[in-house]
């Protein structure tokens, strides 16, 4: 296929080129029928017309007189495009749009090797003698989930008219892999196989990526030091990827306070507010990409002051969960704050980049550097850690400062009670409802439902608080480094290898890919202390249960 996408002009995008490796895999080598789910239809065109050429090539050499080609097309924009790609492939062709033109080419249509039409000009074509729809030895839905909100009368039609599905070959182009979509390629193929196209897959080999491995207390600082070498190189914006939102509120405040312009990407913000954000990034990234003199190998700078002349005027901190916010093809410069431990994470971060000219960096720390396994099953690459440059010359200005993230900016802990503006006498009140007297109680003696509902209500409510409690505790912001940060007051006295094999063991149960390589042990003498995957407080809860249980058995009794 890739010879055909030479003569048409596409070989040079790497993303047809990998798409067509992955059709051809599955329709060629392993001789299946497929079903190919792609995201949009702007490769359809180019891939239908190579995919054609290759197997009327590959017929004729096998023996077959006359190998041709149908096309059910419910794309009118699809067809458009064909007639010109099939012509620079040497491929004789007929595509009908139109009735009239159905009926006027009903010559042609009995000889073309590639006839494109769609369902309904189909039984028009049919009523022609010299139309012959059992000569196609291969026929290519496009739009199977468009073919299969059709009249279920007019796709049994159709599938009379053709060669069953056993005694030709198969192939359907859907955008949405519905019910409808699934059940008319069982029924119009033979046993097919489903093959994936993601753009950000096929981009992973396009995109220039490099590791490297830093400690946790110096992240931030390598951060800094990489945005000052992008800066430095052109990039007037980046993408900085966190996994956890509460991570990505801290980088955002502490990059500012290094005079960094940085953003927080909310998914849930409004739609207009990220529009006019992303149009702001992507006019700065157009003035770097017009600079010409842009250095390829610059160094890392040392220096805030260096920072602030490296001209980086924007970066968007994007979490997880806010990826969807981010449109397609954006960025041209990105860096892994955090590495995702799952690889489908990863695959939607290289979503955001564009396919062409893009580069990524990726601070693998010694938290999160399990996800690298999963990275590297999945897609099967090879990730390569180089070792980060000494870190004591950067100088980071948030050092040491509280952050106040709830309230999205920094705030020193001394300001608080000016702030507040609330009398002495009140705040005491408020901190100390206990001083207040009691509500009075009725007189009368309660019945026995009230009691059993005055109980039920207390445990509920002691239940609420307890759970309000505990969503707080995991809530609160933590310090890379600090020793509450992972519940384990002994973890950042370990050695690197030993907090590796912490974690490796602490994500075993997360992630989705198995690990290619095996973990390392932990050395001798070396406190580790057992995955946290199992939530502690289930023992609680099941008290609770069993509580409740038997005390309502002996209120019942």
């Amino acid at each position: 296929m890739e010879r055909f996408l030479q003569r048409i002009g596409c070989a040079e995008d790497q993303v047809i080129v990998s798409f067509a490796r992955l059709i051809g895999d599955q329709f060629f080598a392993q001789k299946k029928d497929i079903l190919v789910n792609d995201e949009n239809a702007e490769y359809r065109a180019p891939l239908i017309a190579a995919l054609a050429g290759k197997w009327l090539e590959a017929s004729a050499q096998e023996g077959m007189e006359h190998p041709r080609v149908l096309l059910l097309a419910e794309k009118g924009e699809v067809l458009a495009q064909l007639r010109g790609l099939l012509e620079q492939a040497g491929i004789e062709s007929t595509i009908c749009v139109s009735k009239e033109e159905t009926e006027s080419s009903a010559e042609r249509l009995a000889t073309a090797s590639f006839v494109g039409i769609s369902a309904d000009l189909f039984m028009t074509a049919v009523l022609e003698q010299s139309f012959k729809p059992r000569e196609f030895g291969l026929v290519i839905i496009e739009g199977a989930d468009l073919f299969g909100e059709l009249p279920s009368e007019l796709q049994r039609k159709v599938w009379g008219y053709l060669l069953p599905p056993w005694e030709r070959r198969a192939v359907l182009f859907a955008q949405r892999l519905g019910v409808r979509a699934k059940n008319t390629a069982i029924d119009f193929a033979n046993s097919p196989g489903t093959v994936t196209l993601k753009k950000a897959r096929a981009s992973l080999d396009a995109i220039s990526a490099e590791f490297y491995r830093v400690l946790s207390e110096e992240k931030f600082k390598a951060l800094l030091s990489h945005l000052a070498a992008a800066g430095a190189q052109g990039h007037h914006a980046a993408i900085v990827f966190c996994n956890l939102r509460q991570t990505s509120r801290e980088v955002e405040a502490r990059l500012r306070l290094n005079h960094i312009p940085a953003e927080h990407v909310s998914a849930a913000a409004p739609p207009a507010k990220n529009e006019m954000l992303f149009q702001r990034f992507a006019k700065l990234q157009e003035i770097g990409d017009q600079q010409e003199n842009r250095e390829q190998g610059a160094e890392p700078l040392e220096s805030p002051e260096n920072l602030e002349s490296a001209h980086m005027q924007l970066v968007l901190v994007v979490s997880n969960d806010n990826l969807e916010a981010l449109p397609d093809e954006l960025a041209l410069f990105a860096i892994h704050y955090d590495i995702p431990l799952d690889a489908d994470i990863y695959l939607e971060r290289v979503r955001a980049m564009r396919s062409r000219g893009a580069s990524m960096l990726g601070l693998v720390c010694e938290r999160y550097e399990v996800g690298l396994s999963a990275i590297e099953s999945r897609f099967g690459i090879r990730v390569e850690c180089k070792e980060a440059t000494d870190m004591a010359n950067i100088k980071d200005a948030s050092e040491g400062v509280p952050l106040d993230l709830e309230r999205g900016h920094v705030t020193k802990r001394a300001d608080f009670p000016q702030q507040t503006g609330v009398p002495e006498t009140r705040v005491s009140e408020r901190r100390a409802p206990e001083t207040r007297a009691p509500a009075a109680r009725p007189d009368r003696p309660r019945s026995i439902q009230e009691r059993k509902m005055h109980t039920r209500i207390s445990e509920r409510g002691k239940f609420e608080r307890k759970k309000t409690d505990r969503k707080k505790g995991r809530q609160q912001p933590t310090r890379a480094g600090s020793k509450n940060s992972d519940r384990n007051p002994s973890l950042y006295s370990m050695s690197t290898e030993e907090r590796l094999a912490y974690f490796r063991n602490k994500y075993r149960g997360i992630l989705k890919t198995p690990s290619s390589e095996a973990s390392p042990a932990p050395q001798h003498g070396a406190q580790v202390s057992p995955p946290d995957s199992t939530n502690p407080e289930n023992d609680g809860i099941v008290k609770r249960l069993i509580g409740k249980f038997f005390s309502g058995g002996k209120a019942a009794e």
